[in-house]
């Protein structure tokens, strides 16, 4: 199986052509060329790594978050992000969205899409589920997020990730430890989670953080959770933990996003050209068994 993280890849994909992307008025045309980006980033994983991983599955972010209703100002920063790039984002996300149902009308993959749910959601379940007695595959994540580490615990999971173009890698149980422990100390900048020293609201208001000394660190990484001083950092210590450790996910949107794989394709070969003579991506016809 491989797990595309569809949001991530398109995006890289789309901003190692940006600039094609901007010098180009016409809003139609300007979709084609994003829809030609997403599409060929999608067949070059299924080329690499279908023989030994099989099908594609696509792992979308759906709406209304969990993660955002247990802490509010989970991703706050994003939107900040892209108003300060040069990059006309409503266009971007509106032709991705209308790829992601046409990846679902038209190909031969597996989209999973389903509210509550993040695409990290969709890959942490569906790598776990292959942990099932008789269900073990080999798993292929394609996507540069580091919290899918945590998969790596698995012996038949790997991740090629985009972004550095190689495989991340952890060497042992016990680095895959610390890496978790530090993790949910430091939280995630990114995604708008300070570290457990910290109050909710302190990276959305840009006050600095409260450091973690190396000292800290190592005490957490030794003693875990009893290794907090005050109800104030057990308090963030479980802030943290239920929005970066995957075994947190909700058992419904667990079953949601079980219940989507089941869900067989609708796409095939004509199905598949007539889309791609459509949408002017003429130069991906040639390799339309590749799709």
């Amino acid at each position: 199986m491989i797990l595309i993280d569809y949001s991530q890849v398109a995006v890289a994909g789309i901003l190692a052509f940006s600039a094609d992307i901007k010098k180009n008025k016409d809003a139609s045309e300007k979709k084609n060329l994003i829809r030609h980006v997403v599409l060929s980033s999608i067949k070059s994983y299924k080329k690499k790594y279908g023989n030994e991983y099989g099908q594609i599955v696509i792992a979308c972010d759906g709406r209304n978050y969990w993660r955002k209703d247990f802490f509010a100002n989970y991703k706050g920063l994003r939107k900040k992000a892209r108003d300060e790039s040069d990059l006309d984002w409503k266009i971007i996300f509106e032709t991705l969205n209308e790829i992601r149902e046409d990846l679902k009308e038209h190909f031969k993959y597996k989209v999973i899409h389903v509210d509550r749910a993040e695409a990290d959601d969709v890959i942490a379940v569906l790598a776990e589920s292959t942990q099932e007695f008789g269900k073990y595959e080999p798993v292929m994540i394609v996507s540069s997020d580091k919290d899918f580490k945590q998969l790596h615990a698995h012996d038949n999971v790997k991740q090629f990730s985009p972004m550095l173009k190689k495989l991340i890698t952890i060497k042992s149980k016990k680095e895959l430890h610390a890496w978790l422990i530090e993790h949910i100390v430091k939280g995630d900048s990114g995604d708008g989670i300070p570290n457990i020293l910290s109050p909710d609201n302190t990276l959305m208001e840009g006050v600095r953080q409260k450091p973690v000394s190396s000292k800290r660190l190592q005490d957490f990484i030794d003693n875990g959770f009893i290794a907090c001083k005050t109800e104030e950092e057990r308090r963030n210590w479980q802030r943290n933990a239920t929005l970066v450790d995957f075994k947190y996910i909700p058992e419904e949107v667990k079953n949601t996003i079980l219940d989507a794989f089941e869900v067989e394709p609708k796409g095939n070969k004509m199905a598949i050209m007539n889309y791609l003579i459509k949408h002017k991506c003429r130069l991906l016809l040639d390799d339309i068994e590749e799709f």
